[in-house]
């Protein structure tokens, strides 16, 4: 039951008691209730016609939403594994590497190139700005060509937005291939695989097409298809081209999470009914609110060129984020998510994605100024 008390949202019991709390995380989101209910449709068998109609649907939607209408492939897995499923797909032993880093969801894709045995040549950004084509033009003029480059959209750990049309006109300079990391920006940031000529990009249910977590996919160009068809890393999961062979009837290789296809079907009904220009804009909105927000209670922000599904707030000195994430969970059933590794402590990342509107937002960043104003009085007085 949710209770608004003094403007501040409570998730309580019968009983008066906090019972959980809300998430404004990153992904995953608090999920819509019409989409949880959609995920509880009796389970259907994978290798009838029921199942090429759900998945139709879905892919057919999904094809608005990336702007991509060569082919997607749905996945059972995370974000983390669309991206290994892209890479086995697309890399071949020969295949000279460039990674563009701006945070910790770059790094890894650095990552999976050296698990792979390969040694990328990587572009890394500061943290908290967006790497910038000249940085593009200067990696793949010492790059053998043509060089398959891997970047992100949006990255989670910062807020970033990268310009992916302008890096990848810098790219297809040199005949590269592009591959996007677009599970933190699609349906919030816009991004249009075709139209900006993108070979492929990944994505995942779980952040701003409102789905639980456990459904991923990946867009391809036919360009980037007959790549595919060469590649001769091994793979076996994540093999498209066996992805392939299901698709023409309207399947996949192995048993998919059939009830979370429902849930991001309904999703992305809910996205494409609003528009998918709409739904960018009613994203932008909810971010400008919240930055402008931070900007009045004095405090700074993080990113450059920030995603409208998140908002990175940089901590004043002396105030670990870590204490303040913790006092809005238990004391008002609201979650932000603190920075990764080395920025943990230092950032509090809100999450803002889907089904929030400006009212709800409202209510949080009230608790959250609230209890940062609280923390840094306290803080003061033990200068």
């Amino acid at each position: 039951m949710i209770q608004i008390e003094r403007g501040l949202i409570c998730v309580k019991n019968a009983g008066g008691k906090l019972k959980g709390y809300r998430l404004f995380t990153p992904g995953p989101i608090d999920i819509p209730l019409d989409v949880l209910q959609a995920t509880a449709h009796k389970c259907i068998y994978h290798r009838e016609d029921k199942f090429r109609v759900l998945m139709d649907e879905i892919t057919d939607m999904l094809k608005k939403v990336i702007d991509c209408h060569y082919r997607i492939y749905l996945l059972t897995s995370s974000g983390t594994g669309a991206m290994e499923a892209a890479y086995v797909n697309v890399i071949s032993n020969s295949d000279e590497i460039v990674v563009g880093v701006c945070g910790k969801f770059g790094e890894r894709w650095v990552e999976l190139a050296q698990s792979y045995g390969k040694k990328p040549i990587i572009i890394k950004q500061e943290f908290g700005k967006p790497i910038t084509p000249e940085m593009f033009e200067q990696g793949l003029s010492q790059a053998k060509k043509p060089a398959v480059v891997f970047t992100t959209l949006t990255e989670t750990s910062t807020g970033v937005v990268n310009d992916i049309k302008a890096i990848n006109e810098v790219i297809k300079k040199y005949d590269g291939y592009l591959v996007v990391d677009g599970v933190a920006g699609i349906g919030a940031d816009p991004f249009y695989l075709d139209k900006w000529n993108v070979d492929l990009i990944v994505g995942a249910s779980q952040k701003a097409l409102m789905a639980p977590p456990g459904i991923a996919f990946v867009g391809i160009s036919e360009r980037a298809f007959k790549k595919i068809k060469n590649s001769d890393t091994p793979k076996y999961y994540f093999n498209f081209n066996l992805y392939e062979k299901f698709l023409e009837k309207g399947q996949t290789p192995w048993t998919p999470a059939i009830t979370i296809l429902y849930g991001l079907k309904k999703g992305l009904e809910k996205i494409t009914r609003m528009g998918i220009e709409k739904n960018f804009t009613h994203h932008r909105k909810m971010a400008e609110y919240v930055r402008t927000r931070i900007k009045k209670m004095g405090y700074e922000l993080f990113s450059e060129n920030p995603s409208n599904g998140l908002t990175v707030l940089k901590m004043p000195d002396g105030i670990d984020s870590t204490e303040i994430i913790k006092e809005c969970k238990i004391k008002y059933g609201i979650l932000f998510a603190n920075g990764q590794a080395e920025m943990r402590g230092k950032i509090l990342r809100i999450g803002h994605m889907g089904n929030y509107n400006i009212k709800k937002l409202s209510q949080v960043i009230d608790i959250l100024e609230m209890v940062m104003a609280k923390r840094i009085k306290t803080q003061n007085k033990r200068r």
